[in-house]
């Protein structure tokens, strides 16, 4: 490994730490919040046009990374299919474990979680918002696991469960839009993608199934959680 190739892999991985926060904030107080007049389309609500722009730089950025990273992609190793199917699986029960990390927290600090339900400041259950989450979702996995694990893994030689471990945090870090708490939730799924990634052949489609999987059932399934 030269030096080249080591200091280009650490700069991708500076790049690509907290897309999804940055473009979150920013989102929040253009499009989601006192913009301009006629900054959004009429006919098209607010949160969704949000969610479209935000997926769109999200994936953007996923290509930018990817095309930079130094790295060969293995979307085409062969990976049985129990991997997948236990990806549908993990992605399915995926909103149950965040539930159960959240009650967990409140239950230290003496409250308790109601019921599971949608974030309030989710996306509405439209078709534009499964299918914007649905391309977050991947873009996300191309990033922390397909880029991020893999060149923390594989390239600068960390062991895999410390590789797995700071990727986990800093993708559950990329929600502190949604709270704290959300952070910790999504950290602990982060760790079941990451796993899925080492364990299915380093193979970003893995994953990135689970991960689509869960936006899904949580966008078509789960009840707005209204209030704070």
């Amino acid at each position: 490994m030269t030096t080249r190739t080591l200091c280009l892999s650490v700069l991708v991985l500076l790049c690509a730490a907290f897309p999804a926060q940055a473009f979150r904030l920013t989102l929040a107080g253009v499009v989601g919040g006192t913009g301009a007049p006629g900054w959004a389309p009429r006919r098209l609500d607010r949160a969704v046009t949000g969610q479209l722009v935000f997926t769109v730089a999200l994936i953007a950025t996923a290509a930018l990374v990817a095309t930079l990273a130094p790295m060969r992609w293995e979307l085409s190793s062969p990976v049985d299919w129990r991997w997948y199917a236990a990806a549908v699986a993990f992605g399915a029960i995926a909103p149950v474990l965040e539930w159960a990390a959240g009650a967990g927290l409140l239950a230290i600090r003496h409250r308790r979680l109601a019921r599971i339900a949608l974030h309030r400041l989710a996306g509405d259950r439209s078709f534009w918002v499964v299918l914007a989450s649905v391309g977050a979702a991947a873009a996300e996995e191309v990033l922390f696991r397909g880029v991020a694990l893999h060149l923390l893994d594989r390239v600068l030689g960390w062991p895999a469960a410390a590789a797995l471990a700071v990727t986990a945090v800093v993708y559950g870090l990329n929600h502190l839009y949604f709270g704290a708490m959300t952070v910790a939730q999504k950290t602990l799924t982060g760790v079941g993608f990451g796993l899925l990634y080492l364990l299915g052949g380093h193979n970003v489609l893995v994953p990135l199934v689970a991960h689509a999987v869960q936006n899904i059932v949580v966008l078509t399934v789960l009840p707005r959680r209204e209030g704070a």
